[in-house]
């Protein structure tokens, strides 16, 4: 194990930390330096270190991700990890910081350390952590903790071969108003922790005299006369500002005034309202229940560049606004405008670095400075300054209690100046090696030595409620009484004592859940609650088009979880995974076992596997409900001219059908009947009856339509599928009784051939996919016929990824699945000498292979096209499209696509 300070090491600022940890190399965040000529981490390094076979982010300021667009230009194929929260604050912080960068730029006249368009193709690289925290890079295992900070910050664990390195990036046990604490993970005794030690040598005041002190000099600034200007991180510091004091003015201990907030604040805010469940449970029930908990209306201003005259011409206020060491953006602006009037007020929350303008400001407030330096112009500073401990980054005093619970055996000190690292340094037991770091220093370890663990009186736990805790943010399935319809809810809090779960439902209500109700747990959920209630309302709605294509057959007979399950599927999107969940609740209690700790395990036999691919199981929604079911079919038929009516037809729960009526049934065809049926079946879930009711009033007007006169009303015989009208023939009468005879059905007999009117009768031909064996060939037993399927697939040089029996017309029917029906079609004279030897019908399967398609086309698509993301496959068009970043020359492109037709039967387009 080596690990290398690229960054971040003896300052604060810049982080970087390349680690190899047996063949794998991995780069932790990437930030930059935001004063002085030397901005970014020592980047050179990676080319003798091993070029990265990831990139990991901590969280989403800018002294560990400013970097990252230089880090993408050098390893451009290189993907970039983050928290869904940190791949969000990601866009807004980057794009704010090329903006702060380009001014500082442009006044010390010095080179960009990244463009633009190095920015824009870094963000749209990045991806998101799996829910469950845990990435598989090689042979290294990396799971995320929540490290507290700022919503979405996490520490790494790296697992390799028996070695653990923990890398803890920011960390705040305390979490604040704001977000939780950070995650205590216990038992993971790493051998390596590479630790932050911004406060390494301090302990944290007060925290609730901390913000009454705030509150309190804030609201008597604005009693005064003056504006109260807080210079705060627009990422974390300015949201726990905004709850401090609107907590206060809530309970009534200052007097309501206006908060004006500028800057970065506000789009920030906006993000963090979209992640409730990364919230504390106060804020998150505030944002359910009001829309917002940092900009509340009528409290809260956001205020645009142009309005900022405005608020420091108008009425006292208080003004939070970013940054928060006044290094530019709008808490600059202000401060311009703002420290020269001893009726002002600045008071600083957060850190200061040594070089920026807050930091000065706090000399100033000591008396050792009287002016103030802001883009290169001084200022007099007569207004009151001040300092609050609203401090995001743990203590010595937590730090060092963190280490004694990790028990590592050695501790690498970083981001921290060299008063808090030795501090840090001197506290930590000495057991624990800790290591002060150096830039550009590489740290190698041998694999540790088992020890003893710590000696001492051992925390009695109970198990059974850190269980339940830790269903926090998790997705569960439940019923809330034992006889209603299953349920999807995001649990926000729990209740042990009286095992009660708090869930988030998709309708944005909250459910009081026992945890006997709950039935499955689909995971950690790390995406938006809006994301959360889009998948939750599609599946619940309609679960059929999510599992009409799960390849059931890849699950094996004995006990799985559901996270199992999912892995044997090869499932990875959500809304196909909360359909399998619902799906898998059908399944008889005598497949389903739920251990002591409440962890469900599903034991799927053949027949199973069996209704479980053809739906024939009661599962949840796989039909639409009625009313949206019929909405659906009045869209279907909304240009077709026969149709009437649709209305569901009650023969017992089992038979229950929609009954599709149209004015001359006997005009729709038994093809275009069955693709209706296959149509609404794949839209709606509901099996399709075709009324045989005529409306006897709509011949009339048909056949004056078609004689161009008045007429009078027919003589309708239905037996013989006879209309007979008293109207002389006209000479173009076989016209007229061939377009009649098309739409209704009905043959038409004019009133001088009435006397030979006779029954008329037809059959219908078989369909067109389904080959049928000679007369007189006896069926072979099934798993004969099966062996003698997979014989003619080999025979043929062609892939029959499944083969299964149904039954049709009380007849055995064998399907056989190909990679798409296109190809299927192809072998019909294959599939009808298979069916004369096997002395059974034979068709195929109308649902392709998507991720076979996708997989061959992926293997298709050359490098040099640059394809972008996964192949989308259409299967109504018959058609799999492609987004590349370099578009072929017409040849290359005709090559490939023949060589994906050819394997597929699907056509490729470009998007």
């Amino acid at each position: 194990m080596k690990v290398t300070v690229l960054g971040g090491g003896s300052e604060i600022g810049a982080s970087c930390l390349h680690i190899q940890l047996g063949e794998t190399n991995i780069l932790i965040d990437a930030g930059m330096r935001m004063h002085g000529e030397d901005q970014l981490p020592m980047l050179g390094m990676t080319d003798e270190l091993g070029k990265p076979d990831v990139i990991l982010v901590t969280h989403a300021h800018a002294d560990h991700i400013g970097a990252l667009p230089v880090v993408h230009a050098l390893y451009p194929d290189v993907p970039i990890y983050a928290t869904p929260p940190t791949a969000d604050l990601m866009q807004l912080m980057m794009k704010d910081s090329y903006k702060i960068l380009t001014e500082q730029s442009w006044l010390n006249q010095t080179l960009m350390p990244y463009t633009e368009e190095q920015m824009q193709q870094m963000l749209k690289q990045v991806l998101v952590l799996p829910a469950n925290g845990v990435l598989k890079i090689g042979q290294t295992t990396v799971t995320a903790y929540r490290a507290g900070h700022i919503m979405g910050a996490v520490m790494f664990l790296l697992e390799n071969n028996g070695e653990r390195l923990l890398v803890t990036g920011d960390l705040s046990f305390s979490g604040g108003r704001t977000i939780p604490g950070a995650k205590v993970a216990e038992n993971i005794q790493p051998d390596v922790v590479v630790m932050e030690s911004t406060y390494g040598n301090r302990l944290h005041a007060d925290r609730n005299m901390e913000e009454k002190r705030l509150a309190q000099h804030v609201a008597q600034t604005i009693e005064d006369g003056g504006f109260a200007l807080i210079p705060a991180f627009a990422l974390g510091r300015a949201q726990e500002v905004l709850l401090v004091l609107q907590d206060y003015m809530e309970k009534g201990l200052i007097p309501t005034f206006p908060i004006y907030v500028d800057g970065l604040v506000t789009p920030v805010s906006r993000i963090y309202r979209n992640y409730p469940h990364y919230l504390k449970g106060p804020v998150a029930h505030r944002v359910r229940t009001n829309g917002d908990a940092f900009l509340t209306e009528g409290r809260c201003i956001p205020v645009d560049p142009k309005e900022r005259k405005n608020v420091i011409n108008g009425q006292p206020a208080c003004i939070v606004a970013s940054s928060g060491m006044l290094t530019g953006g709008a808490s600059a602006w202000y401060a311009k405008h703002l420290v020269t009037d001893k009726k002002n007020a600045v008071y600083l929350t957060g850190y200061q670095d040594e070089e920026s303008p807050g930091k000065k400001l706090l000399a100033l407030a000591a008396g050792e400075e009287d002016t103030l330096d802001i883009d290169g112009e001084s200022y007099q500073v007569n207004c009151q300054v001040d300092k609050f401990g609203l401090s995001a980054h743990a203590d010595a005093s937590e730090m060092t209690r963190f280490i004694e619970t990790l028990n590592p055996t050695y501790t690498l000190l970083v981001h921290g100046d060299d008063d808090a690292r030795v501090a840090l340094g001197d506290k930590i037991h000495p057991r624990f090696h800790p290591l002060l770091t150096e830039n550009g220093e590489t740290y190698p370890f041998d694999k540790r030595k088992e020890g003893k663990g710590v000696v001492g009186k051992k925390y009695k736990r109970n198990h059974e409620q850190e269980r339940l805790r830790s269903y926090i943010g998790h997705v569960l399935l439940y019923k809330k009484e034992a006889d209603e319809t299953l349920k999807f809810g995001l649990c926000q809090n729990v209740h042990p004592k009286i095992a009660t779960f708090y869930c988030d439902t998709p309708k944005g209500k909250l459910d009081k859940v026992e945890a006997n109700r709950m039935m499955e747990t689909l995971g950690p959920w790390g995406l938006s609650i809006e994301k959360f209630a889009d998948v939750a309302n599609r599946v619940l709605t309609f679960s059929r088009p999510y599992l009409e294509n799960v390849n059931w057959d890849l699950v094996p007979d004995y006990t799985l979880s559901l996270q199992e399950i999912f892995q044997r599927l090869g499932i990875e999107d959500e809304a196909q995974q909360f359909a399998v969940a619902l799906a898998l609740q059908s399944i008889p209690d005598s497949h389903r076992h739920v251990d002591v700790e409440g962890r469900v395990g599903y034991k799927l036999d053949q027949k199973l596997r069996f209704q479980l691919s053809n739906l024939d199981l009661p599962i949840q929604a796989k039909k639409m409900n009625a009313n949206h079911a019929m909405d659906k079919i009045r869209d279907y038929f909304a240009d077709h001219p026969r149709f009437l009516r649709c209305g569901v037809k009650e023969n017992g729960t089992e038979n229950e059908h929609m009954l599709l009526s149209f004015d001359f049934p006997d005009s729709i065809s038994d093809k275009e009947q069955k693709q209706i049926s296959r149509d609404l079946m794949k839209q709606t879930g509901w099996n399709v009856a075709f009324s045989d009711s005529v409306r006897h009033e709509a011949f009339q007007p048909l056949l004056a339509s078609l004689l161009e006169k008045n007429v009078a009303m027919p003589s309708v015989h239905i037996h013989d599928a006879t209309v007979v009208t008293k109207e002389a023939k006209p000479e173009n009468s076989a016209h007229i009784a061939e377009q009649f005879k098309q739409t209704t059905g009905f043959t038409l007999v004019f009133a001088e051939d009435a006397h030979a009117v006779k029954g008329t009768s037809g059959g219908a031909s078989g369909p067109d996919d389904v080959y049928t064996p000679e007369v007189g060939i006896e069926p072979l037993e099934n798993n004969q016929a099966i062996a003698v399927a997979k014989q003619y697939g080999e025979d043929y040089g062609v892939t029959i990824f499944k083969t299964g029996m149904k039954q049709a017309a009380g007849q055995p029917l064998m399907e056989l699945h190909f990679i798409s029906p296109e190809v299927a079609q192809r072998y019909g004279e294959m599939m009808q000498a298979l069916s004369n030897e096997i002395g059974m019908a034979v068709t195929y399967a109308k649902s392709p292979k998507q991720n076979e398609i996708i997989r061959i086309t992926n293997q298709a698509i050359p490098p040099e096209w640059e394809q972008k993301g996964n192949p989308s496959v259409h299967m109504d068009k018959a058609e799999v499209s492609v987004k590349v970043g370099n578009e072929p020359g017409e040849e290359a492109f005709a090559a490939v696509s023949r060589e994906i037709e050819e394997e597929t039967g699907y056509t490729l387009r470009l998007k």
